[in-house]
């Protein structure tokens, strides 16, 4: 049976060693302190954003946002199983990250393999094949891609209206391309011409803020998502993609062998009109 109590104390260890990786890799100092039991805000005078790290907890919601201030959660199971992935992306959040130009890249169509690959080098979650995908390629180099959906008719628009939905947006790990995000959108609506394109922006990430600069529009949240994580190995399972021998077991049985239910703090879910 998996004992909370003391891996919520181990723990303690877990968070000093992400700190101090973090120092490392962004060159500043970071302040460390406990906000409840497994629970720990990390902050730096530098970063244009706060820290919240989560131990492994069942059930455990996000702490409530600071009015004024960006915060970026972040849980256990995922330092303990990609740590330069999550240690680059803050990084590059922080502006420490080699910059490229929009201007000097070339937007592509790329294959389902290429993309899946480079997800699952440089994306936190879990890679999607996507129908139609994009990418930046600098010098021959893939540095970005974006990954949409089929297009759907909708019963509240005019005939010929389609909707996309832009599934998925990663850069290279420790690139930055400075308006690559706009870039492969206008790759695909020259491409499709859609009607609109919708999205989501996770909230442990993200406030919107990058979406709505390229004329996104937020119109609804999301309610947080329920992951199980496997307390000896710290994978993450959707419901739908647990192993086997978990379907159809209750809750607290599932607790009884090892996975633990967690939350993550939902989407803000986003529109872009064509026009």
């Amino acid at each position: 049976m998996y004992l909370l109590s003391s891996h919520v104390s181990d723990s303690s260890s877990s968070v000093f060693a992400f700190s101090i990786a973090l120092q490392h890799k962004l060159h500043i100092e970071i302040s460390t302190s406990p906000l409840i039991e497994g629970v720990w805000l990390l902050q730096a005078a530098p970063l244009p954003f706060q820290l919240i790290y989560y131990a492994l907890q069942p059930y455990r919601s996000r702490v409530p946002a600071t009015p004024g201030i960006r915060s970026i959660h972040i849980d256990e199971d995922r330092w303990i199983t990609r740590p330069e992935l999550l240690l680059n992306r803050i990084a590059a959040l922080s502006g420490q990250s080699r910059r490229l130009y929009a201007r000097d890249t070339v937007a592509a169509r790329i294959d389902k393999p290429t993309a899946l690959s480079f997800q699952e080098e440089h994306h936190l979650q879990v890679p999607l094949p996507g129908k139609y995908r994009f990418g930046l390629f600098h010098h021959g180099e893939l540095t970005a891609i974006a990954l949409f959906s089929g297009g759907r008719s909708m019963h509240d628009r005019p005939v010929g209206h389609r909707s996309f939905e832009l599934l998925r947006f990663c850069h290279k790990q420790g690139v930055h391309v400075v308006g690559g995000f706009s870039k492969l959108l206008e790759a695909f609506q020259r491409a499709f011409n859609p009607g609109d394109i919708m999205t989501y922006a996770d909230s442990d990430w993200s406030n919107g803020s990058s979406y709505r600069k390229v004329g996104f529009v937020p119109i609804a949240e999301t309610q947080p998502q329920l992951f199980w994580v496997d307390a000896r190995t710290f994978t993450r399972y959707h419901e739908g993609r647990l192993p086997p021998t978990l379907h159809g077991m209750p809750p607290a049985d599932r607790l009884r062998a090892g996975f633990i239910p967690v939350y993550n703090g939902g989407s803000i879910k986003l529109v872009k009109i064509s026009g």
